[in-house]
């Protein structure tokens, strides 16, 4: 448009006025129209929803499932062998054929001269501090056998929080935890 045509000054008292059913017809018509986007819209928005909520209740299913089948598998609980200080265990030579009794007699005086400092170290050694593993807690167990079995650590991070658990405990699982409860 021209910048002039719009700067002119036109006398409005001299202008006929809109005729009022012209006007009506077109806030009806403005009224109609946005009326029927907004219903659209919410239409849309309240399908996504609906479909977005099934999505979930699947995912829920799911989860719920893996927590049974989780729960069905029994503890497994590592049980080391208590390491002993006086084993010993030596190379033995294959073109060596005969040893003298002076050589075990050495071997056998050194190695218990190896355990009797070894047990002096232990009564030595600090104690060790007493507590629980977080993976062994009761409360995280079934969180660690979630990740175990290959469930996404941020899925089961989320599912912690929904649980109102801290999930950083998910990424230090040999924290000794003082609060810890075994069963």
């Amino acid at each position: 448009m021209d910048p002039d045509t719009l700067s002119q000054s036109v006398d409005k008292s001299q202008m006929p006025p809109l005729h009022q059913k012209r006007v009506l017809a077109f806030i009806n018509h403005f009224i109609i129209n946005s009326c029927t986007f907004l219903n659209d819209f919410a239409m849309k928005c309240e399908t996504k929803f609906i479909d977005l909520e099934r999505k979930m209740q699947k995912v829920e299913a799911a989860l719920t499932i893996i927590e049974a089948k989780l729960a069905s598998v029994p503890d497994v609980v590592e049980n080391l062998p208590p390491t002993t200080a006086n084993t010993n265990i030596t190379e033995n030579n294959p073109n060596e054929k005969t040893e003298t009794k002076t050589d075990v007699n050495a071997a056998a005086a050194a190695a218990a001269d190896r355990t009797s400092t070894a047990y002096e170290s232990k009564e030595d050694a600090p104690p060790e501090p007493v507590g629980v593993r977080a993976y062994e807690d009761v409360r995280f167990k079934k969180f660690f056998k979630m990740v175990q079995f290959g469930v996404p650590a941020e899925a089961v991070k989320i599912k912690m929080q929904a649980e109102g658990i801290e999930p950083s405990i998910l990424d230090t699982p040999n924290l000794l935890l003082t609060d810890g409860v075994t069963s």
